[in-house]
C-alpha cells in the first residue's frame, strides 16, 4: 500500500551507504596488512580481536537496522571511516552489504554492546566504498543496539498537546531539523522515506520496511501529504496525525485505512517528476540529503 490518492503502488529507489565527503584523520592501529597472532580467525576466513567485552550473556544482532559506531582504515595509514565524526550511524545491513559486504558482517558478528577490531583483505572489502583502495582495511565496530524504525510512537492514539495543528485539522511535530532552505510545491516529486501506522500501532505501510526509499509525485498524494510535505524541508523528519477526511476516508479504494493515520517522513529531496518506467517516477535533486 503506498500513499497515492486513488491508486496503491510501491515505489522503489535503490540506496546506497552514504560516504563522508572529508573524514579527519584518526591515529592508525597496528598491524594494518594482516591480524596479529592473537587475532581470534573466524570460519570465514577472518580474525578480529576484541577491545571492549559486551555484558553477559553476548547477543548477536539480527535485524536489519543497527545502530553502531565505527572507525576504520586502510593498509595506507589513511582514516576511511571517522566514527568521532560521524557519530552512531543507524544502518540497513541489507543496504550495507550490498556495497560494504566487510562491513556488514564485521556488524552482524558482534556481539551488542562489544567493540571488536576486525582484519579484512582487499578482496573481501569488494566493491566497497566510492575511491576504495584496492588494499587491507581494518575495521573497529561497536554495536550499539538493534532498531525496529517500525515501531508505533508512544503518542500514535492522538495528537499530543505540543503538536502543531492547521486549520485543516492536520497535525504535526518536528522530530528533526535539516538544513532549512526551500520547500517542495505540488509540482514537485518528493523523495522520502515513511511509516504509516492507525491509530492502534498497526504498521500499514512503511518504505523503511521495505528497504528503499520512496519518490512520489506530490500533486498526487492524500491530502495531508500534500499540505505536510510542503511544510517541510530537506532533511527534516516530520510526524503527522491526519484525519481521515485528509487521508483515505472518501478514497474509492478498497482495503484503504479509515480514519486518523499517523505517518513519520523523513525529507531528502524534491524536483520535477521524471519517468522511470513501470508507472514510477523519478526525480533529480543536486541537493537531496543522504540517508543516515
Amino acid at each position: 500500500m503506498s500513499l497515492l490518492r486513488r491508486v496503491f503502488l510501491p515505489c522503489l529507489l535503490l540506496l546506497a551507504l552514504p560516504v563522508a565527503a572529508q573524514v579527519k584523520p584518526l591515529p592508525a592501529p597496528s598491524p594494518l596488512d594482516a591480524p596479529p597472532k592473537e587475532a581470534i580467525p573466524t570460519a570465514t576466513g577472518v580474525a578480529y580481536v576484541v577491545l571492549k567485552p559486551a555484558p553477559k550473556p553476548q547477543v548477536l544482532p539480527t535485524t536489519d537496522m543497527i545502530e553502531f559506531r565505527a572507525n576504520a582504515w586502510s593498509a595506507d595509514g589513511e582514516t576511511r571511516i571517522n566514527g568521532e565524526q560521524s557519530g552512531p550511524i543507524l544502518g540497513s545491513m541489507r543496504r550495507i552489504m550490498s556495497g560494504q559486504p566487510a562491513l556488514a558482517r564485521a556488524i552482524m558478528s558482534t556481539p551488542i554492546g562489544e567493540t571488536r577490531r576486525w582484519w579484512f583483505d582487499a578482496e573481501r572489502m569488494k566493491p566497497g566504498y566510492p575511491g576504495m583502495p584496492d588494499l587491507p582495511h581494518v575495521l573497529d565496530v561497536t554495536v550499539l543496539r538493534e532498531v525496529d524504525p517500525t515501531k508505533a510512537p508512544a503518542d500514535v492514539a492522538a495528537p499530543p498537546a505540543d503538536a502543531i495543528r492547521t486549520a485543516t485539522g492536520l497535525a504535526y511535530k518536528v522530530i528533526k531539523r535539516g538544513r532549512g532552505g526551500s520547500r517542495p510545491t505540488l509540482d514537485d516529486a518528493v523523495m522520502i522515506h515513511y511509516t504509516g501506522w492507525t491509530t492502534d500501532g498497526r504498521v500499514f505501510d512503511s518504505s523503511v520496511q521495505r528497504g528503499s526509499r520512496a519518490t512520489l509525485p506530490l500533486r498526487a498524494l492524500i491530502d495531508g501529504w500534500q499540505e505536510g510535505l510542503q511544510l517541510m524541508s530537506r532533511g527534516d523528519t516530520f510526524r503527522f496525525w491526519i484525519p481521515g477526511a485528509l487521508a483515505y476516508d472518501n478514497a474509492p479504494s478498497p482495503g484503504a485505512p479509515r480514519g486518523m493515520l499517523v505517518f513519520d517522513v523523513t525529507l531528502y529531496g524534491f524536483g520535477k517528476p521524471m519517468p522511470a518506467g513501470g508507472g514510477q517516477v523519478a526525480t533529480e535533486d543536486p541537493e537531496a540529503v543522504p540517508e543516515e
